[in-house]
C-alpha cells in the first residue's frame, strides 16, 4: 500500500544519505552510503552529485574519496535537501489536478492542503543536527509512529494492522 505522502526515491536517498553524513561526522564513500541505504551506487552518486551542485556536500575522488557535508549540520534543513532534489513543492492540492471539483467542493475538504503544509513545515523545522540529538516522540500525534517504507512516509497507527 502506498503512503499518503509520497517521496521520490531520489529525495528519500538524499534525506537518508545526508542524515548518515551528519550523524557519522566523517567522509563516507558512495559504497558505504549505498550499503546503508540499500540503493545502487550509481543512483546514489547521481543524487549526491546534485547535492554537491547545490552546495550541501563536497566530494573527493580516489580510494579515500567520498562525500562530506559542505555546511554545519545545523545550517541544513530537511526542506533544503528536499528542495535541492525535487525543486519547489507544488501548491496544487487537487488529486484530479483540476481548477474546480466535479462535486462543487473537494470531497477531502482541506485535509490534503493541511497535511501537505504540515509535512513541509516539519521538513523546514528540522535540521541535520536534529538527527543526531536524542530521539523523542516530539511532533508525533498520540498513538502514531513515523515509518519510512520504500521512499514513502507512512503514518501507521500503533496496534493496528496497516
Amino acid at each position: 500500500m502506498a503512503g499518503l505522502i509520497q517521496l521520490s526515491e531520489a529525495a528519500s536517498l538524499a534525506l537518508h544519505g545526508m542524515g548518515l553524513l551528519a550523524t557519522s561526522r566523517r567522509r563516507m564513500s558512495v559504497k558505504e552510503l549505498a550499503s546503508a541505504t540499500g540503493a545502487s551506487e550509481a543512483h546514489l552518486a547521481k543524487v549526491f552529485q546534485r547535492l554537491g551542485k547545490e552546495g550541501y556536500v563536497f566530494s573527493t575522488r580516489g580510494p579515500h574519496g567520498g562525500f562530506v557535508l559542505a555546511k554545519p549540520p545545523e545550517e541544513i534543513s530537511l526542506f533544503d535537501i528536499y528542495r535541492a532534489i525535487e525543486g519547489e513543492p507544488s501548491r496544487e492540492y487537487c488529486l484530479l489536478r483540476r481548477e474546480s471539483c466535479p462535486f462543487g467542493r473537494c470531497i477531502f475538504g482541506c485535509i490534503l492542503k493541511r497535511l501537505s503544509e504540515e509535512f513541509l513545515t516539519y521538513l523546514a523545522s528540522k535540521t541535520l543536527a536534529d538527527l543526531s540529538g536524542p530521539q523523542s516522540n516530539e511532533g508525533r500525534g498520540a498513538g502514531f509512529e513515523a515509518v519510512s517504507m520504500s521512499g514513502n512516509l507512512v503514518n501507521q497507527f500503533k496496534g493496528q494492522e496497516g
